[in-house]
């Protein structure tokens, strides 16, 4: 019952596979088509009603998709993304945590090919949900599909991010089962409603500038290769300088300069990755025109110089 996305993976092409690392209880897929490649992998117990799920997969091109699933709450981390949600419109983008109730409808996004798909969530159904709000939180807390919807909407939430991110099981790892997985969807539930019942007491933006910012940030997550003014920014959201850059700090927690550097970084890390580009191509793609004002960037931000990270990411055994 519990893996939501059992259909889909079948209507993609994927197939059981084994997977070296992942522990009794996790079912692995594999698939090599002309669509995508790559791997899905779930932790799904058959009377539990959560579900832990992990894509490691890259579509062969850009995809406009659309699903219709069946009713569950997820909360996901994507270490690796490029695309747009079209339903409703956010983007999708590396290391960032999002959120989604599939009680909306249809799901419809889309998806840049070539780009790793490599992503861990967990999922919940309205019943589960409504059991642990009724057990931890007794008549006080009832909008948790709303919860899950503003995931990563207005801060990066690292506790969250941090939790899911564990969950990707790795060599080193002690053995793993059911109730340390369940124990962690757990918490991950009560971080969840904490998080949001925090924001509630504080400051918030109305929902028409979140919007607006959420658009905002879509067009610097498109066009990381252009030079960003804040005035030309502040002007796309119909604010002045001073609000937008207010707002943008409020709902994103952190300045807009922060997240247009951040951004590029992780656009960057995935093209050292995943692409033969040279480090002054790679620098081009996200708005360095200088390639050794990008490496002393890179370097700030990672810790190493973009050649170093690239070898470092490519030895075998690597994340």
């Amino acid at each position: 019952m519990a893996f939501f996305q059992r259909s889909q993976v079948g209507q993609s092409g994927f197939v059981p596979t084994g997977a070296p690392g992942f522990g009794p209880g996790w079912e692995s897929f594999t698939a090599d088509n002309r669509r995508l490649r790559g791997l899905f992998h779930s932790f799904a117990p058959d009377d539990a009603e959560w579900a832990i799920t992990i894509h490691d997969f890259a579509l062969t091109r850009d995809s406009r998709l659309r699903f219709e699933l069946p009713h569950y709450l997820t909360a996901c981390w994507f270490e690796s993304i490029a695309g747009r949600q079209l339903t409703p419109r956010r983007p999708l983008r590396a290391n960032s945590i999002w959120g989604h109730w599939t009680g909306d409808g249809l799901w419809e996004g889309i998806v840049r090919g070539a780009v790793p798909i490599r992503a861990v969530s967990i999922e919940v159904s309205p019943t589960f949900s409504a059991r642990f709000l009724d057990a931890e939180y007794p008549g006080q807390f009832r909008d948790v599909a709303d919860a899950f919807r503003c995931l990563g909407l207005e801060d990066d939430f690292p506790d969250l991010k941090n939790l899911l991110a564990e969950l990707w099981p790795q060599p080193h790892d002690a053995p793993r089962g059911r109730l340390h997985y369940e124990a962690k969807v757990l918490e991950a539930m009560g971080m969840i409603v904490e998080h949001t019942r925090g924001a509630a007491q504080g400051t918030r933006l109305r929902r028409a500038d979140v919007e607006t910012l959420h658009a905002v940030v879509a067009y610097i997550d498109e066009h990381l290769d252009r030079q960003l003014r804040i005035d030309e920014l502040s002007r796309m959201a119909c604010m002045s300088p001073t609000k937008f850059k207010a707002d943008f700090r409020a709902a994103n927690g952190c300045t807009v300069g922060q997240y247009i550097q951040a951004s590029r970084m992780s656009r960057a890390e995935v093209l050292l990755r995943h692409s033969d580009m040279t480090i002054g191509q790679v620098g081009r793609q996200v708005g360095y025109h200088c390639a050794s004002r990008f490496s002393q960037l890179f370097k700030r931000e990672k810790g190493m110089l973009p050649s170093e990270f690239r070898r470092a990411r490519t030895q075998p055994g690597a994340p």
